[in-house]
Order: structure tokens, then C-alpha cells, then sequence
């Protein structure tokens, strides 16, 4: 699965906060479920941007969301395409090709990468918004 690990930072005092309410299986559920919903934008920003130069669509559909795990204790998500070689087709319309001497560059050269540069902060807004229900 070709993956777009986002990282939030800043949130850490709301999770200390947190962290002396509940117990640490209870966050590490609030601290998923945060992640899950602060995931779906981002995956929904990801896949208007790889619409721009959809096909058949499978681009657009096999977007996915992975499940919330822990890296080198950071809690992370993976976004991007499951099943397939998919991932060659994106990385070929992202950052365009080279064919018989001549550089390619398709219409959506640079849009998973504005994508993810454009949800970044909305996406840790979300995220920090979620946490802070509980608070």
C-alpha cells in the first residue's frame, strides 16, 4: 500500500490531560477514533484530488484508510491505495515520467502532494477538536 503517514504534533497536551482522566487502553481508543475521523478527511481530500485525472475511477475508489498503530511511540495512520499495483499508476500521474527521451507531465503531476500539503492543518484542527470533547 503506497502510504501518506501524517503526523499530528500540538496535540500533545490535550492527550497529557487526558492521559490523567483515563486509564491507557481508554486512550489509546480516544486517541484511534481521533485519528480514524481526522483519516476519513484527509482520504476525502485525497481522493477530489486523484479525481482530476481518473479513468475507469479505481484510482478514486481504492483510497483507503489503514487502522491507527503506534510508530516508535507516536500514534499514525495510513492513507492510500490497497489492493494491486495501483500505487505504480499514481506515482506516474504524481510525479510525471520520462518515455523515449521526452518528460511527461500528466494534469495531476503534484496533486496527492497538494492534497495532503491543503489537509494537513484542517485534518489536525479535527483531530485536536476530537480530543477535546472529552476534556
Amino acid at each position: 500500500m503506497t502510504e501518506v503517514t501524517v503526523k499530528f504534533k500540538g496535540v500533545d497536551e490535550v492527550i497529557n490531560k487526558l492521559a490523567e482522566k483515563f486509564s491507557p487502553a481508554k486512550l489509546n481508543r480516544i486517541e484511534n477514533d481521533a485519528l480514524r475521523v481526522a483519516g476519513r478527511r484527509v482520504a476525502v481530500e485525497l481522493k477530489n484530488a486523484v479525481a482530476s485525472y481518473r479513468d475507469t475511477g479505481q484510482t478514486v475508489l481504492q483510497v483507503s484508510v489503514g487502522n491507527p498503530h503506534s510508530r516508535g511511540g507516536v500514534r499514525t495512520i495510513k492513507i492510500g491505495w490497497h489492493a494491486g499495483s495501483r500505487w505504480r499508476l499514481v506515482h506516474l500521474n504524481e510525479l510525471g515520467y520520462t518515455r523515449f527521451g521526452k518528460t511527461y507531465h500528466p494534469r495531476g503531476m503534484g496533486k496527492v502532494q497538494g492534497a495532503f500539503d491543503s489537509s494537513r492543518g484542517p485534518a489536525k484542527a479535527l483531530e485536536e477538536a476530537e480530543l477535546r470533547k472529552l476534556l
